[in-house]
């Protein structure tokens, strides 16, 4: 958990640019800061340094806050939420990808079972004796089993749930065997070449379908090699002057919040008569 200290202040770094040039976003049309939304940065969830389980804990209840928190639109208005609210739409940033399994707990307590979308050039579904060896319960917790414990605790949403992406090592065809059993289907970076990105995005809504709460998980790692080269995770502590990663995370973090604002409060998912991706 050592770079999120580093990460959220580097990417805020790196978003001033994204205001100072006004925020429109010509291929999607809109302004996201000038919008029905108000956008808040809810600054940092306090995270001790020394001890991972408490850590997740931290970042569990402090996201949670957030989320269960009345937003400033449509607070009155019904929402997708197990008690039939409308709740903040929230965009967490990590250096570790970890942080997403006390995240994915956080919206369970609201949601259920979650759909994940997940882009990444890694499974993160990884068995612990297969990765890290789980020398003990918390050791067992890491960036590359995540989904695995989510799996287990049974915070996803099953037979819904994708990764997009994907280019890793495997330790045998038996990583893509348990993959299946955490809930994914795989689509692999280099397809691509063969399906094009209208195929890839089929794909994605083929499996995830329209009709419930979706988490997307983004690793700056899915980017292609060349962009962000041997870097797992956003980490300024490694990246080049150019602080290839912290930009892209920023960039990123604007697109995203540009389509939720274009997707309008949670409060339509109701009102629409389906519920989509989060």
């Amino acid at each position: 958990m050592k770079h999120e200290k580093l990460t959220s202040g580097m990417v805020r770094q790196g978003s001033r640019k994204v205001r100072f040039s006004g925020g429109y976003n010509v291929p999607l049309d809109a302004n996201p800061f000038n919008s029905w939304a108000k956008i808040i940065d809810c600054g940092d969830i306090p995270v001790t340094s020394y001890d991972n389980a408490y850590a997740l804990k931290q970042i569990e209840e402090g996201h949670h806050y957030i989320l269960s928190r009345p937003p400033h639109t449509d607070s009155k208005q019904p929402g997708p939420s197990k008690k039939g609210k409308t709740l903040p739409r929230v965009i967490t940033l990590g250096g570790d990808h970890t942080i997403t399994l006390p995240l994915l707990r956080s919206m369970n307590r609201e949601y259920g079972p979650i759909t994940v979308i997940h882009f990444d050039s890694h499974l993160d579904t990884w068995r612990p004796k297969v990765f890290g060896g789980s020398p003990s319960h918390q050791a067992s917790i890491n960036h590359g089993t995540y989904f695995y414990h989510a799996s287990e605790e049974g915070l996803l949403a099953n037979d819904t749930n994708i990764h997009a992406g994907i280019r890793t090592t495997l330790s045998g065809l038996s990583d893509y065997e348990n993959d299946g059993y955490c809930g994914f289907e795989i689509v692999e970076a280099r397809e691509i070449d063969t399906i094009g990105m209208d195929g890839i995005i089929k794909k994605i809504k083929d499996r995830v379908g329209l009709d419930r709460p979706v988490y997307l998980s983004l690793d700056i790692d899915t980017l292609d090699p060349a962009l962000a080269a041997d870097i797992v995770e956003v980490a300024p502590a490694y990246d080049t002057n150019a602080e290839h990663t912290t930009m892209a995370a920023a960039d990123t973090l604007y697109e995203i919040m540009t389509l939720m604002v274009k997707k309008g409060p949670l409060s339509k998912m109701v009102d629409d008569g389906q519920v989509e991706e989060l």
